[in-house]
Formats: structure tokens, sequence, C-alpha cells
């Protein structure tokens, strides 16, 4: 079959790389310029990611084995294995998997609109528009997606979380990052402070509201020195939204397949694009077969509920 897929960050270069190593003839649109930039995440993946098998040497930067949680007025120190990435490098990598299977890549590239069985996708340094029949299309657009919007897949009601992250120098132990919480760092989530090395962290927060005024006291109170900062928009799950219609199918951010507690939303949509795969190849149910994924992420959405009520005695 003929697959498009709007979009190469890692959820959609992954969906493009399983399709093409599946014998599908995929093409893959990304808007930007280089595959990987902007950066717009934190880029801390946890042990699951170990079920991929990608090896990380190429992407690595740093292996965490400590998380300090720290409250208003207490403080607790939990053992852990993760992996800080450069997320540049490592969506070039999953792109590369996926160019390497047979899947064909085009930067500067923009959904513009759905004609009926057809899109058009327009050349950004052309301006020239391409009427494109494929027999699939994947929106893998991130949390504010085009695609979805054009095929009636995006849920109104979905809300999302703004995030703000700077490079900072500064003394850091290199194993260990922290968490924040309480209603002066941020009321609504946490503050992060996650090490690359001995002097360079990837220091931010994610607020629904207000996120640059509590990220520029967290940055002044502990006297960082900022080398370069990201911005984010950051999708909560909402379990209305809905994943299919007619051609149309969404993974990654684009379908809110995010965990509300932590924000993160790469593992769970590699997970979900190995079950849309697994769909096409075999003409199974994607709403069905995502169905066990969804619950996980209900259940951090009632976490994220529940927590969201927490006062600074109850962190």
């Amino acid at each position: 079959m003929r697959i498009i897929i709007i979009g190469a960050g890692p959820i959609g270069c992954y969906s493009g790389y399983l399709l093409a190593s599946s014998g599908h003839n995929v093409s893959i649109y990304e808007e930007h310029s280089e595959i990987g930039l902007p950066i717009q995440c934190t880029g801390l993946l946890t042990k699951d990611f170990d079920q991929f098998n990608i090896p990380t040497e190429k992407f690595l930067i740093n292996k965490l084995e400590e998380v300090e949680i720290n409250s208003p007025n207490q403080q607790a120190k939990i053992k852990v294995k993760e992996y800080l990435i450069c997320r540049q490098k490592f969506d070039r990598h999953i792109a590369n998997l996926a160019i390497n299977a047979g899947a064909k890549t085009f930067t500067n590239h923009s959904f513009i609109k759905r004609n009926n069985n057809k899109i058009v996708i327009r050349n950004n340094k052309t301006k020239q528009e391409l009427e494109l029949s494929p027999d699939i299309v994947i929106a893998a657009d991130g949390p504010l997606s085009k695609t979805a919007k054009a095929y009636g897949l995006y849920y109104e009601k979905r809300k999302n979380y703004y995030g703000i992250q700077a490079t900072v120098k500064g003394e850091f132990d290199a194993k260990s990052y922290k968490t924040f919480f309480g209603k002066a760092i941020c009321p609504d989530f946490f503050a992060w402070i996650v090490p690359e090395s001995k002097n360079v962290a990837r220091v931010g927060l994610a607020s629904r509201k207000s996120p640059k005024i509590y990220f520029d006291k967290f940055i002044k109170k502990n006297g960082f020195k900022v080398i370069g900062i990201q911005a984010a928009t950051i999708p909560i799950y909402h379990p209305k939204q809905k994943l299919q219609k007619d051609n149309c199918y969404v993974v990654g951010d684009a379908s809110s397949f995010v965990k509300a507690t932590t924000l993160g939303g790469i593992i769970p949509g590699m997970q979900q694009a190995k079950i849309l795969v697994n769909c096409i190849n075999k003409k199974k149910d994607y709403e069905k077969e995502t169905k066990p994924l969804k619950r996980k992420l209900r259940l951090h959405l009632l976490v994220r509920k529940m927590i969201d009520q927490f006062s600074d005695t109850d962190w």
C-alpha cells in the first residue's frame, strides 16, 4: 500500500520504519527544514525504552541512576535507570532507520488540506502544491495536528501543557536528576533539573497557565546561567480522542498519547506505532487493539487528576 506519514518526529519515523520494513511504499513529510529541529523535549527515557531493542550509543548523553524528589518540606531519593538523549540525534537516528528500510523522507513540506480521498502537500521552498492519493494517511504532526483536524480526528476539548526548558551551566551530580513540587514552584506540574554532565543541565517546567512566570522564578532562585532555551506544547491524554476515520490514523502527540503524570510521549507513542502497523498489516481494529495502552494512559490521567488536588502538605 501507498502510505503517507505527516510528521517526521520519532513516532512518525518509527511508524515509517515498521511499515517500510513490512513492504509498504512509505513517504514521510516534515514541515521543518531539518529532522530533529526545533527541539521540544527534555529527552529523558525510562528503562521501558529497552523493549524496542534500539541501541542508544548514537544519541545517548547521560545515564541517570537516581531521582531526587523535592517537596516544600521533604525530600526523597529513588533509584532509577533512565537515559538522557540528544533529541536531534535520536530523531535523525529513527529517521535513518526508516530511510534504510525503504521509506522516503521530504523536509520543508507541509500538509495543507484534504480533498476527499486526496491530500495536498506544499513544498515550503518552491510553494508548489502536490495533490497525492495515498491508500493510508498517518497523522504524526504533533499536538496541534493539522492532519487530524482535516480528517475530523482532533478532539476539540483536549487540553495542553506548555513547557519551557533551558540548558544551563552550574554544578551538578551527573548521575542524579531532581524534581520539585509545590504551589510556589509550579502549581499544576513540577520543575526539573536533569544533568547532561557535572557542569551542564536541562532545567525546565510545564504548566497549563503562565509557565514562563514560574520558569523565570526558578531560574533566578537557583542562579543558573542560561545557554539555550526551548518551548513546547504538550497534550494531556483524553480518553475520548478517536484514532481512526476513513483512511486516516493518528499517532503520538497528534492522538494525545502522552503520560499525564510525567508528560512522557516517546515510549507510549512508539508502542502505539507498533500496534498501528500490526493493525494495518493484519487488518485489525486500531481502536480495539490500543485498548490496553489506553487503560495505562487513563491510569496516568487519574493519578494526574488526584495529585492536581494536592496541597503543599500533601506533597
